[in-house]
């Protein structure tokens, strides 16, 4: 269950009295069992709570041991190892890590669980690719902490360097429509407040520092895209960074001199009936629960849901967002029409994600927005992809492809081979030999459609991969071994227009829809970032900006005056869960011969452990490759590369979306001045 324990209250000061929560627990974890009914959870006894787990070296050992094959996936592991020069963060030897981590186990480093899993956690961090991730259960399963304090930057006339101030400052601010700034924060916890919110950044997950900063601060594009989460900003610990002790108090000091001390607090996630002290405590949340093994043989194709009415005709706004002219179902994807003078030709197409309910509704709203945008007279687009994490690869592909019908997307990417990787891809294309797409198996579709079948994918050329050696056979690399680069093979029907394992939807450009014309000249879009665009996001900003030509503005970021990126999260082009790697091999294995299947599970020793004991566990398998680096093989993840335009964000912004579109389209095409870049 999750409990709410935090009121209007505790923001102003006041606290539940715990005294009587005290006499009747023994134990921190019985407090918190005890607490969580009473909707407040003291911070400092929860991590006490947290850190009487005890530590099983044995389980802890086999939880490592079965890490260390899902990492062998990771594509961009030498080059982590050793990044090329312009890098942002300090190189990781991953597999040199978890050997540490090991070592570390063995030789009794670690007090208690909560000690280990905060450096296994730590490690996974320190990669900085999205991607890569393992959330371990004792840190996510139980309780999470919180911060209750919302801060934002705020540049007070769009050009002098930004400073950070509390969110409720600047929102009575502009409510009040004042002429007088509110005092910004100046230190937290004693600590000048630059160096502690860097310090706290760089625990994230992006590859990008001004995007890691910027995600400290609320902001109103997350809230839009998923309201039930109350999005608050990383330095109100939101996501992982709740996994976290921050302390029991957050002191907050101004300019103008006034100090605040808040209580921290935690956020029970987990059922903690009878929990009553650290054993008890392992026992419920670290023992993994026990999942039930996917039988693919034996499964019939499943129906795919009904998609609404095309195109959606409601528009209830997104939270805290304007009345729409268009709008997904799901509130994924939207337009509008921008009002006031200077604006009448300007229209925008909101992205908060690639995670549609329905990727063909999403198709639809993009493509019936811009048949309104061109019947109305509208001859510029903004583009706005904040919090745009990525979502369903061919999503981004197909958006591309509305607004530039007849440029083929690039899309090169590959994999890290591995012995494991070769035995795998050998097992599923000898499966795939024989598909059909009259097959009623999910089976049948899910070992065809794996990149490790060679008859999947196309090569550089938009050509078929003749054999097995065509696509597997080793590229070296910065001392690796790799496939040959791939693309997407978008005129595949199991790919696109299937409806349960494809997109179900043909790719604009491919198929029926291939009488397209642009809409837009390049010239006449605008993308705005705020740091955050990563996976497919990062896909679609690469065809837009490296193939199209299409410029774009980068918000906020740190107090400097520099560029700075807009693509701020992971750029690899595909990540796996470990149990989709885990049900690859079970596949592979059914075509092994006895000789083969001795000698192939002495190599492939995939478990369950790994999903058991955490609540999301994934490596990115697959570099994005950009043309102008086929040749020196670097991954986009490792490459800088700073949008056109710089702005920082403005007091309106935070709270009307409206004033961030039409701030980017006076830099566009009104001549107004960017704080760094294109004016």
């Amino acid at each position: 269950m999750k409990v709410p324990i935090f009121f209007v209250a505790a923001l102003l000061g006041s606290h539940i009295n715990a005294s009587v929560i005290d006499r009747q627990a023994t134990t921190p974890c019985a407090a918190v069992g005890i607490a969580a009914k009473a909707y407040k959870v003291n911070s400092p006894g929860t991590y006490d709570c947290l850190l009487s787990a005890p530590l099983n070296p044995t389980a802890a050992t086999a939880l490592i041991e079965s890490i260390l094959p899902y990492i062998e996936w990771q594509s961009s592991s030498s080059y982590l190892k050793s990044p090329p020069p312009g890098y942002q963060f300090p190189s990781v030897d991953i597999f040199a890590r978890l050997y540490a981590i090991l070592d570390n186990i063995k030789t009794g480093v670690y007090n208690n669980e909560h000690a280990f899993q905060t450096d296994l956690l730590l490690m996974f961090q320190s990669v900085h690719d999205g991607h890569f991730r393992f959330s371990p259960d004792l840190l996510s399963r139980a309780l999470v902490f919180r911060r209750p304090i919302q801060v934002v930057s705020i540049s007070l006339d769009g050009l002098e360097v930004p400073r950070v101030y509390l969110r409720d400052t600047i929102d009575s601010y502009v409510k009040r429509n004042s002429t007088t700034m509110p005092s910004p924060v100046v230190k937290v916890n004693g600590e000048n407040v630059d160096t502690f919110m860097m310090k706290l950044a760089e625990v994230g997950f992006l590859q990008d520092k001004d995007g890691l900063y910027n995600n400290l601060m609320y902001e109103m594009a997350f809230d839009a895209q998923s309201p039930s989460y109350r999005y608050t900003g990383y330095f109100a610990l939101a996501g992982r960074y709740g996994y976290f002790y921050p302390g029991s108090d957050t002191t907050i000091e101004l300019e103008n001199g006034t100090i605040s001390t808040i209580q921290n607090y935690a956020e029970v996630v987990g059922n903690f009936e009878g929990v009553v002290d650290g054993p008890s405590l392992y026992e419920r949340f670290c023992t993994g629960p026990h999942r039930q093994a996917v039988n693919y043989a034996e499964e019939e194709m499943p129906q795919a849901p009904e998609p609404p009415p095309l195109p959606p005709t409601a528009k209830t706004p997104a939270h805290g967002y304007p009345t729409p002219q268009i709008i997904s179902s799901d509130q994924q994807v939207s337009g509008y029409f921008l009002n006031g003078t200077g604006y009448e030709d300007v229209a925008v197409l909101s992205m908060l994600s690639f995670s549609p309910s329905y990727p063909i509704e999403f198709q639809s709203v993009i493509q019936t927005l811009i048949s309104d945008a061109k019947a109305a007279g509208k001859t510029k687009l903004v583009i706005d992809l904040s919090s745009n994490g990525g979502g369903n690869i061919l999503t981004g592909y197909d958006a591309f492809r509305q607004l530039f019908p007849h440029i083929v997307q690039d899309g090169f990417s590959r994999l890290r081979e591995h012995e494991a990787f070769k035995i795998m891809s050998t097992g599923i294309s000898r499966y795939s030999a024989n598909f059909s797409t009259a097959s009623e198996y999910s089976k049948d579709y899910f070992a065809h459609g794996s990149v490790l079948n060679y008859r999947y994918d196309l090569n550089v050329t938009d050509n078929k991969f003749s054999t097995y050696e065509d696509k597997f056979a080793p590229h070296i690399s910065n001392g690796d071994e790799y496939t040959n680069l791939l693309r997407w093979d978008l005129n595949d029907p199991t790919t696109t227009v299937n409806d349960v394992w494809g997109l179900g939807e043909t790719i604009t450009g491919y198929g029926n829809r291939q009488n397209f014309t642009q809409p837009f000249a390049a010239e006449d879009i605008i993308m705005v970032y705020d740091g955050y665009c990563a996976s497919t996001c990062t896909l679609f900003s690469d065809f837009m900006r490296v193939q199209a030509g299409v410029k774009s503005i980068a918000m906020g970021g740190r107090p400097n005056t520099s560029l700075i990126q807009g693509v701020g999260g992971t750029r690899g082009a595909n990540n796996y869960q470990y149990e989709y790697i885990r049900l690859l091999s079970t596949v592979a294995l059914e075509t092994a011969t006895a000789e083969e299947q001795a000698n192939w599970t002495k190599t492939i020793k995939y478990t369950d452990l790994p999903a058991n004991r955490s609540t999301d566990c994934s490596v990115n398998v697959r570099d994005n490759i950009l043309r102008a680096h086929i040749k020196d093989g670097i991954p986009a993840q490792f490459l800088y590369e700073p949008a056109d335009c710089r702005l920082f964000y403005e007091p309106r912004m935070i709270s009307d979306v409206t004033t961030i579109w039409k701030r980017a389209a006076d830099a566009a095409w009104g001549g107004r001045k960017c704080a760094a870049g294109i004016s």
